[in-house]
């Protein structure tokens, strides 16, 4: 039996490893959350939040974490932002490029559900990380 060359063995990796995360939350509402109480999956490409702010207060708070977190909004609409980290190149793998999809609805005046679903690519998928979870922790902390 002949072995896999080096290249080769890379490449069978990548396609095996494909893309992680996704681009819908699992994440669903309950009346018994917890407002400012993040909701967050083991492996932080999904998380949520009841935020303790209207929808319009909300969106703004949405942006600005996209930017501390490096990311560019590629599209935005009344109850979504869709964005993606900014790519930086490393010294073995290049870092960034993941996409975020935050949503949310608004369950009350003052109370609004937000859901983050972070999906990375194949290309540079060994420099991405889940970011879901940093993203509902950073809109509490502006919120407050």
């Amino acid at each position: 039996m002949k072995a896999l060359s080096i290249p080769a063995f890379v490449a069978v990796a990548a396609l095996v490893s494909g893309c992680a995360g996704m681009d819908t939350s699992k994440m669903t509402y309950s009346s018994q959350l917890q407002v400012n109480t993040p909701q967050k999956a083991q492996d932080c490409y999904d998380a949520a939040v009841l935020l303790g702010a209207d929808a319009a207060r909300t969106k703004d708070i949405a942006k600005k974490v996209l930017v501390a977190v490096d990311a560019t909004v590629e599209t935005e609409q009344e109850k979504s932002i869709k964005a993606q980290r900014n790519r930086h190149i490393g010294v073995l793998v290049g870092s960034g490029g993941e996409e975020l999809f935050i949503n949310w609805n608004a369950m009350t005046p003052e109370q609004t559900y937000v859901t983050v679903a972070t999906k990375t690519g194949f290309v540079g998928g060994a420099g991405q990380k889940a970011w879901s979870c940093q993203v509902v922790d950073e809109m509490v902390k502006m919120v407050k």
